[in-house]
């Protein structure tokens, strides 16, 4: 069973309540915190780009190529967060007037910096190359740049090793004696704040307009990359779902189009679920160049065209991720590896899916998980964890089995050599009975508040969506209440798996549903207390409205 982390209720104020859990307020009286909270200012709220350790260095760096009339190279990774890091930093270059190259790998080539892709650059009269979301721990390829007469500027949000590699520069606000406050910058944010620099310089190119219109794609890869939407992060989703919304970029509105979106209403589950997959989708399946391509194009034929190839391209991303699912859910099952601290599982399976499917399956097992995909004497590998559990911190623990690593806390790629696959096994067993407690694997439920029925009303609902973008780091508020009692059991769905009924508490009723109820159905009657965890939600069909708890968890009332 889940355990509910219930915060204690410092406010009468259900609101003062939830801003105090965010960390935004400490007293009732902080109204200065509020109105940055609910209203940013994108002059006054965004830090000031130059705080970020080696930026003003890289902005000069790329002034003098301005100057001397020399080509830049873009090297981007190739998922979600590099390809709109990519078509973000081409734009602010084209609009300055900076000859440049884009560079994006496709999967057979492998992750992150290479020789081959450094090679094709400088073979392209490229004297400084830029990278985008990837570089952190490339050491040799960054001394390969430097060996071919490229000065490399990284700029990444990974976390770095002790050191960093030994580019021209360096950036990235994780790294030693980086004094930039907000740590948990995607990728394209970051190239963000360099373009914000390169503003100084470049006023009449590199705007507030020009900025501002280019949320959009920052907000794509904040959302996708799963970085907290909290403080800065927070502000450029908010902005940028704004502008998403009336988006100027045709690539981004066919997309929009083709997804069967509504413009008007994009939040931060369109772009997790739907947007940002189809970006992702070409990366996954092969090479993201065509995602790269519907990002700048200024073509309305060929934005449709390639939006059009994306979503084909996300059909069989998915289909494939099913694939892996099914035939990794068997073994584990088969092979009893439930209760196992990590799991970890091989196939013959496109590399370029196991990541989200792994992601998927920690929702399943709630436990770290890595799945590698078989290329002849190599495992590729992509691990997924769980709350509380450090993958790249267990991973430094096998790092001697493996040849490359490095990621999040929440999320990191590896590879190894085949042969050493049984060593692999036994070592992660090892550190993971080690290292993490059975605590760590019970499914934890963070709730805001204890409330009563009473206090749920319309006017509270309009009030929590004032709190998006919700994401991680900033979760759809969720609620507990007590001791309350069924009216109108019905299981509903096609296979009468989602349990509807009014919640009754005194004299107050409203609606719920638990999707995918996951109890016996047993457990469920008009005799018994139970208590709720949930979520508030306003259910509309027919042109009425509705409002409704969907439920989160339930237990039988035991006190």
């Amino acid at each position: 069973m889940p355990e509910w982390k219930v915060k204690k209720r410092q406010f009468d104020d259900l609101l003062d309540q939830l801003l105090f859990n965010r960390g935004v307020i400490q007293l009732e009286t902080d109204e200065e915190a509020k109105k940055r909270f609910f209203n940013p200012d994108f002059n006054k709220d965004l830090h000031d780009p130059f705080l970020m350790k080696n930026l003003e260095k890289a902005v000069d760096r790329i002034k003098l190529a301005y100057d001397n009339k020399t080509k830049i190279g873009i090297f981007s990774d190739y998922d979600a967060d590099g390809v709109p890091g990519a078509a973000l930093f081409s734009r602010a270059l084209k609009k300055i007037g900076i000859d440049h190259e884009v560079y994006i790998p496709s999967r057979d080539d492998g992750y992150g910096l290479s020789k081959v892709g450094l090679d094709l650059l400088k073979s392209k009269k490229c004297e400084l190359v830029i990278t985008i979301d990837l570089g952190i721990r490339s050491f040799a390829e960054a001394n390969y740049a430097r060996e071919i007469g490229i000065d490399l500027i990284i700029t990444d949000h990974h976390l770095p090793d002790n050191k960093t590699p030994e580019a021209f520069l360096v950036i990235n606000p994780k790294q030693k004696g980086d004094k930039y406050p907000d740590k948990d910058l995607c990728g394209c944010a970051v190239a963000f704040k360099l373009i914000q620099g390169l503003g100084k310089i470049f006023p009449d190119n590199i705007d507030e307009k020009f900025l501002k219109w280019n949320l959009d794609l920052v907000a794509i890869s904040t959302i996708s990359d799963v970085v907290a939407l909290k403080n800065e992060n927070r502000i450029i989703a908010l902005f940028g779902l704004l502008v998403m919304r009336k988006t100027k970029n045709l690539g981004l509105a066919e997309l929009i189009r083709i997804a069967n979106l509504d413009a008007e209403n994009i939040g931060a589950y369109h772009v997790g679920f739907q947007i940002g997959p189809r970006i992702n989708a070409p990366g996954r399946m092969g090479k993201a160049t065509k995602s790269f391509e519907l990002l700048v194009t200024d073509d309305p034929a060929e934005a449709k065209e390639l939006a059009k190839w994306l979503n084909s391209e996300n059909e069989s991303r998915q289909a494939a991720m099913d694939k892996v699912e099914k035939e990794a859910t068997k073994y584990i099952e088969e092979n009893n590896l439930m209760a196992d601290k990590i799991i970890i599982v091989r196939g013959d399976w496109p590399k370029g899916v196991i990541g989200p499917t792994a992601s998927r399956m920690v929702e399943k097992y709630n436990r770290p998980i890595i799945l590698f995909a078989e290329e002849g004497v190599m495992l590729v590998g992509s691990s997924r964890s769980v709350s509380g559990v450090n993958i790249v911190d267990i991973l430094t623990l096998a790092k001697d089995l493996l040849e490359k690593f490095g990621g999040h806390a929440g999320a990191a790629g590896l590879s190894m050599k085949t042969v050493n696959w049984t060593k692999f096994q036994k070592l992660i067993a090892k550190i993971g009975k080690e290292n993490i407690k059975d605590s760590d694997l019970v499914k934890k439920i963070k709730i805001d508040a204890e409330v009563k029925l009473s206090e749920m009303s319309r006017k509270l609902y309009e009030k929590v969506l004032h709190f998006e973008p919700f994401g991680m780091g900033n979760p759809r508020p969720a609620f507990m209440t007590e001791k309350v009692n069924f009216e109108n059991i019905r299981f509903v769905g096609r296979d009468q798996n989602h349990f509807q009924a009014k919640a009754v508490d005194q004299n107050d009723r409203i609606k719920l549903i638990h999707f995918f109820f996951p109890y016996d159905k047993s457990m469920i009657s008009e005799d018994k207390k139970y208590d709720l965890a949930f979520t508030l939600n306003l259910d509309e069909w027919n042109g009425q409205s509705e409002l409704c708890l969907h439920i989160i968890d339930i237990k039988i009332h035991s006190k």
